[in-house]
C-alpha cells in the first residue's frame, strides 16, 4: 500500500478535497490585491452592454442604435447586468465571479481526476490547474473566461458520471457563455452512443437520446431568438477574426503553438495513459483537439493570457495528473508524492517562462490608466459631448467610461462594418455613419509621422482634420475632425485651447498628410 506522507490513502481521500478548497480560497485571497494589474481593454466592453442591458435598452452599443452581438459571452453580460442592480464596479462583479469559478474548477477537477485514478491523482490534477499563474491572471481578466472553464469541466463531471441531463444543462450554459462551447455537446453525444466506452446498455442509450434531444432543442430555441433579435445568427467577432482576410491560411497557427509550448509537459505526461478507451480521456482529448483546430482559423486580435485555450489547458490538467500515475504505476515506484512534486515544478517552471504568462505578470494598471484616464477626461470636457459621435478602434476602457457614441473602426460592435468584405465597403460605411472625432494612431518620427491606423483612408481625405494629439500607451493618437461635422469649430478650439502653455504658444500636431 502507497503511503503519502504520514496519511494512508483513505485518511488522504478524507482531506484532500478540503485541502483543494483552502488552497483555492488562500490563494484567491492572496492575488485580490493584484487585481487592477490584469484587466485590458476588452474587459470593458462586456462592463458596457452589460450597462445596458441592466438600465433596460437592451443589448445595444450605443443607447437607441441596432441590437449588436458585438461579444461572445451573452451568459456572462446577462449575469454582469444583474450585479448591476447590487454595485455599480462592475469590474470587482467579474473578478469575484471569476474566482469563485476558479475555486469551483479546482474542485470539480480534483473530483474528476478522482474518480477516474486516486484521490492523489485529484490532487495533483487540482495543484497543476491552481498553481498556474495565468489560472489567476484569467480569473482577474475580468472576462468569461474562468466561468467557461468552469462550465465545461462540470459538463465533463455529470458526463463521466452518465449524468447526461445534467451534463447537457452545463454544456447549454457553456453555448451560452461562448459559442464554441456547443462543440462540447456534440462530443459528449459521439461518446455518449458509442459502444467502446461502455454506453451500448440500452437505458443509458435511451436517457442519452433524450438528454441530447433536451439540448439540440434549447439550443435551436435560443438560435431562432437571436436570429429574431440580431437579424443573424453569428456574432460580429465571427466576420472579423474567422472570415476576414488574412495572408495565411492559419492566421491563429502562432497563438496555438506559443500554448502548446506552454502546456508541453502536460501534453507529454498525458501520453502516458493507459486505456485510451476511457469515457473521461475521449471526452477530454477530443474536447481539446476540437478547440485547438478550432483556433488555428481564428485571428487573435487579442492573444493575452491564453483565455481562448484556457479550457483546454484544465483537461490537459487531469490527463497529465492521470498519465503521471499510470506511469508510476508501469515503473512500479514505491511513491507517488515525489514523481508528482517533480513534474509540478516541472510545468510551473515552463508557465513562469511562458510568453503569456510574463507578458501578463509585466503588466501594470498605472501605465493604461494614466494614459487612458486623460482622453477620457478630455472627451467629457468637449462642447456637445452627448451628441459627438467617435470613431476609435479601441472599445473599451475609453468608450465605457466616458460613456460617448462610438463607432468601432474595426467591427467588433458596428455589424455593418463587421460583416464588410473590402476596404473599400468599410470606407463608406465609415463614411456614412458620419463620426465628428476620429481618435487614431500615429508614428511619430523624427522625419514626420505615419498613420499606424487611418479609418480606411478617411483620415487622409481633406473633409478630416487632424487638429491635436494626446500621447498614449502605446501610440500617439492624432484628434481628427471632420470638417463637415456641426461641432467641428467648438470641438476644434476646445483641443486647441486645452494645448495652449502660460506663454500662449499653441502646440500642434505634426502634419499627418
Amino acid at each position: 500500500m502507497i503511503k503519502f506522507g504520514s496519511y494512508s490513502p483513505s485518511r488522504w481521500k478524507q482531506v484532500s478535497p478540503m485541502m483543494v478548497g483552502l488552497a483555492g480560497i488562500l490563494i484567491a485571497s492572496l492575488v485580490w490585491q493584484f487585481r487592477l494589474r490584469f484587466p485590458f481593454d476588452d474587459t470593458f466592453i462586456s462592463f458596457r452592454y452589460a450597462e445596458h442591458v441592466a438600465s433596460g435598452y437592451g443589448l445595444v452599443w450605443n443607447i437607441g442604435g441596432p441590437h449588436t452581438e458585438g461579444y461572445t459571452n451573452f451568459l456572462f453580460i446577462l449575469m454582469l447586468a444583474a450585479a448591476r442592480f447590487l454595485t455599480p464596479n462592475l469590474l470587482a462583479a467579474a473578478q469575484v465571479i471569476g474566482l469563485v469559478s476558479t475555486i469551483v474548477t479546482g474542485f470539480l477537477i480534483y473530483g474528476i481526476a478522482s474518480k477516474a485514478r486516486d484521490s492523489a491523482v485529484g490532487m495533483l490534477a487540482a495543484a497543476f490547474y491552481l498553481l498556474a499563474p495565468l489560472t489567476w491572471i484569467n480569473a482577474l481578466s475580468g472576462m468569461e473566461t474562468s466561468l467557461f472553464v468552469m462550465w465545461t469541466v462540470l459538463a465533463i463531471f455529470f458526463a463521466i458520471r452518465n449524468q447526461l441531463f445534467a451534463a447537457f444543462g452545463a454544456v447549454f450554459f457553456i453555448a451560452l457563455t461562448r459559442p464554441e462551447g456547443a462543440l462540447l455537446g456534440l462530443i459528449i453525444v459521439a461518446v455518449g452512443f458509442s459502444p467502446r466506452f461502455g454506453t451500448e446498455h440500452r437505458t443509458l442509450k435511451g436517457t442519452a437520446t433524450k438528454a441530447a434531444i433536451a439540448f439540440m432543442l434549447t439550443l435551436a430555441m435560443y438560435a431562432i431568438w437571436k436570429w429574431w433579435y440580431f437579424g443573424g445568427l453569428l456574432p460580429n467577432s465571427f466576420y472579423v477574426k474567422v472570415l476576414a482576410g488574412s495572408h495565411s491560411p492559419l492566421p491563429g497557427l502562432q497563438y496555438v503553438r506559443l500554448f502548446f509550448e506552454s502546456a508541453l509537459a502536460l501534453v507529454l505526461l498525458s501520453c502516458g495513459i493507459r486505456g485510451w478507451r476511457d469515457k473521461l480521456v475521449a471526452i477530454a482529448v477530443l474536447w481539446s483537439i476540437a478547440l485547438l483546430i478550432f483556433y488555428l482559423f481564428v485571428l487573435p486580435l487579442e492573444g493575452l493570457y491564453d483565455r481562448f485555450l484556457w479550457p483546454v489547458f484544465a483537461m490537459l490538467c487531469i490527463t497529465g495528473a492521470i498519465g503521471t500515475r499510470d506511469v508510476v504505476t508501469r515503473l512500479h515506484l514505491s511513491s507517488f508524492g515525489i514523481p508528482a512534486a517533480i513534474v509540478l515544478t516541472a510545468q510551473i517552471a515552463l508557465l513562469l517562462a511562458a510568453p503569456r504568462t510574463r507578458q501578463a505578470l509585466a503588466a501594470h494598471e498605472e501605465v493604461w490608466d494614466a494614459s487612458m484616464d486623460p482622453i477620457v477626461r478630455e472627451l467629457k470636457l468637449l462642447p456637445h459631448f452627448d451628441s459627438l459621435r467617435l470613431a476609435y478602434g479601441d472599445a473599451g476602457y475609453v468608450v465605457y467610461h466616458s460613456g460617448i457614441r462610438h463607432i468601432d473602426i474595426f467591427g467588433l460592435n458596428d455589424t455593418r462594418l463587421a460583416r464588410a468584405r473590402s476596404l473599400d465597403e468599410k470606407s463608406a460605411i465609415l463614411r456614412s455613419e458620419h463620426p465628428d472625432i476620429m481618435l487614431l494612431p500615429i508614428y511619430v518620427r523624427d522625419s514626420g509621422t505615419e498613420w499606424v491606423e487611418d479609418a480606411y483612408g478617411l483620415a487622409r481625405e481633406p473633409s478630416f482634420e487632424a487638429v491635436a494629439t494626446t500621447e498614449a500607451f502605446p501610440y500617439t493618437l492624432a484628434w481628427v475632425l471632420n470638417t463637415n461635422s456641426p461641432y467641428y469649430q467648438d470641438c476644434k478650439t476646445e483641443l486647441i485651447r486645452t494645448r495652449t502653455d502660460s506663454s500662449g504658444y499653441f502646440r500642434s500636431p505634426p502634419s499627418t498628410r
